[in-house]
């Protein structure tokens, strides 16, 4: 009897050996499988890549309760009779899964939502970030400034600012400033901006608006906001050397006229 017992425990752990490696094989399989055929297929691709990452973290959480579950009944642990019998202990394990219940809530709301996806770029925390991973329960994102990573939970993120494609640099000269010496330095900035890398459109917004100095003058450009930092860097630079070689000096916070009594 002793023989036979030892058997069947030394088969239950043997079996229970081999539902782990098939666990971690089929998490593989899935994950290749959503890879192929989800993530970077069709035109939206970000889209598409932060759906594969919700569904891999839901599946995740299938396939390995699961194979907990049959482990535990290999064992001879009625599983369903300890969590209908015991209800404190169900109250425990349902405390212990709150938050990650929330967080998977929270984050099946962003992806319906479409608060945002892989690739975005967005400010969180006051820095530009980019959106490098997305889970069912967390999201990683990238500050563009110093590299650094932020692991969030997903219900943490209560709002977030998404950072669109199209930006506007302005500039603000004083009111008695020769506006067509403006809008010519600004047209030729505007011309030179096409060359730049990742720049897709670019146009000269002429005065747009008055600030507390001036007029202010604006171009509009479109670049992958990813892209924007080096991208509005060299574009700056160009319409720096314009608005020089017009001979027109731009309004500065802090100017102040100063006389010299002799």
């Amino acid at each position: 009897m002793k023989e036979v017992t030892d058997y069947l425990t030394s088969a239950a752990f043997t079996l229970s050996a081999l539902i782990v490696v098939i666990t971690f094989l089929l998490l593989a399989v899935i994950k290749k499988f959503l890879i192929k055929k989800v993530a970077y297929t069709g035109k939206d691709e970000q889209h598409r890549n932060t759906f594969i990452g919700v569904i891999f973290s839901v599946a995740q959480y299938v396939v390995i309760v699961a194979a907990v579950v049959i482990i535990l009944r290999l064992h001879g642990v009625n599983v369903f009779s300890i969590v209908t019998g015991l209800g404190i202990m169900a109250t425990i394990i349902g405390l212990a899964l709150q938050d990650t219940l929330k967080d998977i809530i929270a984050g099946i709301n962003i992806y319906n939502s479409n608060f945002y996806k892989v690739g975005d770029m967005v400010r969180y925390n006051g820095e530009e970030c980019d959106v490098k991973y997305f889970s069912a329960r967390v999201t990683k994102f990238q500050s563009i400034f110093t590299g650094s990573t932020y692991t969030v939970c997903n219900s943490s993120i209560t709002s977030i600012e998404k950072i669109k494609d199209i930006k506007v640099l302005t500039l603000e000269f004083n009111f008695d400033k020769d506006s067509k010496k403006i809008n010519k330095a600004f047209d030729k900035t505007a011309e030179r901006g096409k060359d730049i890398e990742n720049i897709k459109e670019i146009q000269n917004l002429g005065l747009i608006s008055f600030g507390r100095q001036g007029a202010i003058y604006g171009i509009l450009y479109k670049c992958p906001a990813h892209k924007d930092l080096f991208a509005r860097m060299e574009l700056i630079k160009i319409l720096h050397e314009e608005v020089m070689k017009s001979g027109v000096k731009p309004v500065f916070e802090g100017d102040v006229d100063v006389s010299i009594e002799k």
